[in-house]
Parts: C-alpha cells; structure tokens; sequence
C-alpha cells in the first residue's frame, strides 16, 4: 500500500464524526470538521501562492494548534514542512532556513521581536505567514498573511491533488555534533514504520479498511506529547493519532511539568501519553508518588518512549500506579525508527536497555562493515533494512555513510551500539560516535549515566570526554544532585557495576543538566561545560 499522509487525513475527516475533537489546548478545542476545514483552505493557499510539490515551508511555534493545522496542511498540499527549535537565535533559525532553501516562513506572534532581523536573514522566503496565539485574526505585519485568515478563507473543500507516498516532510535535528542536519522522511515511509508497532492489533492493507477500522473504533485515543511538537517525537505522535482518527491534546505550557501533565490527563481523559525517557518519565513518577490518589487517570491505557533510556526501575513505579499501564519502550532515531521494542506490563519488565529485535533489524561489525551472525553474543552497529528515511536534506555525503548498501540491500545505520542476545533480543551499549576513548579502552557514555542515576542522592547526570595528555581523553560525570548525594559512597557503588576504567576522573555538579527541550542530552554543551 502506497500510504500519503494528505490522503489519510483526507479519509480520516470522512470516517470520523465532525464534532469529535482533533486537536485540544488549553480552553481551545478544534473538532474533526473545523480540523479538516482549516488545513483544506490552508494547504490551498499554499498551492495559490505558488507553492509546488518538495517546496519548503518553515515553521516557528510553540505548542498551539497551529503547529499540527500547518503540519497537516503542508502535506495535503505537497509541500516539505521544516521544522524550527524557537529556542534558536536569529543566526541559527537563518542557518537551517539557507539549508533547506525555504520560500515560506510560519511564525507566531510570540516572535514578532525577531522578524526585522528573520526578513533580512532570510533571503530564500518569498511568503510570511504569522499565527495568532489568541486565534483571532488579526491584521498582520505588511508583507505578511493573517494565518486565521488563510484558515478561515475559502470553502474547506479537500484540494483535487494527485499525490505520492514519496511526498514528505524534513525532520531537522542538532544530532550530537556539528550542525543541524534535515532528515527527509517521505511519508509513504514514514506510515510503514507506525505499522510496524506491536500495539496495533490489525494492520490495514487498503486505504478503506484504514477508513473502515477508524469508523468503527467510537473511542480513538487521546495522546499528550509531552515533548514539544517542534521536535519529531511531540509532532509524530500526534499526527500519529490524528492519522487514526483520534485526538492530540497539547500541553498548556512549553516547560514540562509533570503535575501539570496528569491534570491534562484527567481533563481530558487521556489514554496515551508520549515521553522521550526517564528525563520526562521520573518527574511523572515523582509527582504521583508525592501526591497518590490525587489524579483520576483510569483512562490512561499506554505511555510510549522513545529517543532516550527508559529505566525497569521507573516502568516499575508507573505500572505501580496504573497498574492497567503498557509501557512500549521504542528504539529508534531521526533516520530511522523501529528497530526494537520493549513492552511493559505488570509483572513483565525487561532490563533497562533489552529490546526485543524488530523483524527487519540486525547488526553490523563495526570494521567490516558486514552484517552480523545472529546465533551468539557479538557486539556490532544497529542496522535496518525495510522502511526508513530517504537521507540528509542536500548531504550526499552524510546519506552514504548512513544509509549503506550491504549485500546490495539498502541499510540504515545511524551509529546506535549493541551486543546481540539470541535468538532475537540486543542489548543497547551505546552511541557509537559518543564513545570515549579512555587508555585504549572504549567507554560509552550512556552505560555510565544510567549507573550513576541509580545512585541515592543522583538526580540526573551526563557523561563527556575531556582530553587528557595521559588517557588520551577521561570520563567525567557532570551531575545534578539531591541532599543525599554523597560522592564517596556514589564511587563506592559504582565499584559494583562498573570496570574502574568506566568510572568518572571527575565529577561536575550542576543545578541543571544541559539538555534539549526534547529531554535529549546536549553534548555539545556539556562538553563546552567540561573543558572549558
């Protein structure tokens, strides 16, 4: 089945009631028919003012409604949503527009400050489109369109497009170096890798029996992405739900806030909840620790994660207090997903790390290059063949070094190191290109920093390289710490777990561990951190 994302969105609106909602935030709730309405006029204004197919559209939103209504309207119109961090300046915001060559800028009012500077940075942008956060139109700048306008002209029919599964969107990430990279995700591709979850209990083969099992299911899900919708986990799951007729409710605020996030639960009786590991798993667990009882989340059925290690420890405590919880502990990264999965239940926790191998997925020796027996314990890159990423946006380079042909089938690696369990399980290790290379010896970060969060008194931590004339580089640890952090009995433990060679030569505390807002680890500036 050749799936597009425009086409989806199009059979959904048809098998869907109109007055279900599509999208919630705050007091703001937007049904199924308006949903379908909006992004219709919006992706044929789109087509008006010249936009063709692969043409790029950049968007810079917080989390609003509009970020999915564009979103939507971009791939029913065939154009390639980018993807904007508001945190960045004005320079990087200008970078990753130059990069991808945009001709349209969405942008909130939020930014209005930034636009003098945006429009003369941006020289590639022929259309500005400004969102009103209080989502009333209302006069924009000159040279600039009224998104309530655009949503609010024309007839809300569905556009008389022919479009292809290759139609797509571009998933910009900060990766771990260097600088932001676009990854093209053609949604045909895209759509495969959702099938591929193991909580779907029956898989479409036709685009009406997609439409036929979302109009027979009268209670969809309801999904928080707790990550902001600008970074693929919080987008992908929403659109995920929106694709099967459910509704994406969007966090109130962009900070995360974990009381906040089970108010929004039992406001909206929410089912599915969207994290990216413990950084947003532990304040969640916290939270109903401290409070027991306070929150009515019956209607909570699945918490997803993926990006980031998701520990048996914290599974444990959630299930504890939603014990009709599955957890589905997803491996996967911006140039490909679905190479493991983890699922959780009561009574059924695996070890922190341990995946159970997708079918598609092997490993590959780390010099050779080749694929990898699958009957013993050997230790390679993580590798997948099937669905995946087109490549890097306008990087031939970079596309060949990851998207690999082995034995004349296309593989995707993006650098993730495990050790295999037979017959059909791995262990993750860690990032490949992370790795510290300490006395000869290869350390990876991120067995370190789950040994050192299991300590008493160890809130968060991060683990960096820093040369050493000596060693070549050493570990250090750069920590957030409770009133029970005490560093003698922390080393004490970690002579336990760890080879000495693996234990930190220092320890850096912080009041807060530089992170992205996705929860993901910035290393860039923990390194910045660390030698300077």
């Amino acid at each position: 089945m050749d799936w597009n994302y425009g086409d989806i969105l199009d059979a959904v609106a048809l098998a869907v009631p109109a007055d279900r909602p599509a999208l919630i935030w705050r007091d703001d709730v937007v049904s199924w028919g308006l949903f379908d309405r909006r992004t219709n006029n919006i992706a044929r204004k789109l087509v008006e003012l010249g936009m063709a197919a692969d043409d790029r559209a950049a968007i810079l939103c917080r989390n609003h409604p509009a970020y999915m209504e564009t979103m939507a309207a971009c791939v029913k119109a065939r154009v390639l949503q980018v993807n904007i961090n508001y945190r960045y300046t004005a320079d990087e915001i200008a970078y990753v527009v130059a990069d991808c060559e945009a001709t349209t800028f969405f942008y909130q009012d939020a930014f209005d400050d930034l636009l003098p500077e945006l429009r003369q940075l941006l020289t590639s942008v022929r259309t500005w489109i400004r969102i009103e956060t209080d989502r009333q139109p209302q006069p924009a700048p000159q040279g600039a369109h009224s998104f309530e306008t655009l949503a609010a002209s024309g007839d809300g029919a569905p556009l008389d497009i022919q479009r292809s599964p290759n139609d797509g969107y571009l998933l910009y990430t900060g990766g771990t170096t260097g600088r932001p990279k676009g990854v093209l995700w053609p949604t045909g591709q895209s759509r495969l890798v959702q099938l591929e979850s193991p909580l779907i209990p029956k898989v479409p083969q036709s685009m009406e029996e997609h439409a036929a099992l979302v109009r027979a299911n009268p209670a969809p899900s309801r999904t928080i992405p707790a990550c902001p919708l600008m970074h693929g986990s919080g987008s992908n799951a929403a659109m995920g739900d929106l694709l099967n007729g459910g509704t994406a409710v969007i966090l109130p605020n962009d900070r995360f806030d974990a009381d906040e996030l089970w108010r929004e639960v039992e406001r909206h009786r929410v089912t599915r909840i969207a994290i990216v590991g413990d950084v947003f798993a532990k304040p969640m667990l916290k939270a109903l620790d401290d409070n027991p009882g306070r929150y009515n989340l019956s209607s909570m059925k699945v918490i997803t994660s993926a990006g980031l290690t998701w520990t048996q420890e914290v599974k444990a405590g959630l299930i504890g207090h939603m014990p009709q919880l599955i957890l589905a502990d997803v491996l996967g990264a911006s140039e490909a997903s679905g190479f493991g999965f983890a699922i959780a239940s009561q009574g059924k926790i695996q070890p922190t790390g341990l995946f159970d191998a997708a079918p598609k997925t092997v490993l590959v020796d780390a010099d050779t290059g080749k694929v990898l027996p699958k009957d013993q314990p050997v230790e390679g890159f993580l590798a997948r063949t099937g669905a995946m990423a087109a490549g890097y946006y306008r990087d031939e380079a970079k596309t060949a070094a990851t998207y690999r042909m082995i034995d004349g089938v296309r593989h995707v690696v993006p650098g993730d190191f495990a050790r295999w369990v037979p017959p059909n399980q791995f262990m993750l290790i860690g990032r490949g290109n992370l790795s510290i290379n300490t006395g000869g010896e290869k350390v990876f970060p991120e067995e370190v920093e789950e040994a050192l969060k299991l300590q008493p008194g160890v809130e968060d931590a991060l683990v960096v390289g820093q040369p050493d004339e000596k060693w070549g580089k050493i570990v250090v640890a750069i920590v957030r710490r409770s009133a029970a952090y005490d560093e003698t009995a922390v080393r004490a433990a970690l002579g336990k777990t760890l080879s000495a060679y693996k234990h930190p030569k220092r320890i850096i505390l912080v009041d807060e561990i530089p992170r992205h807002e996705s929860g993901k680890a910035d290393y860039r500036r923990a390194t910045a951190l660390v030698t300077g």
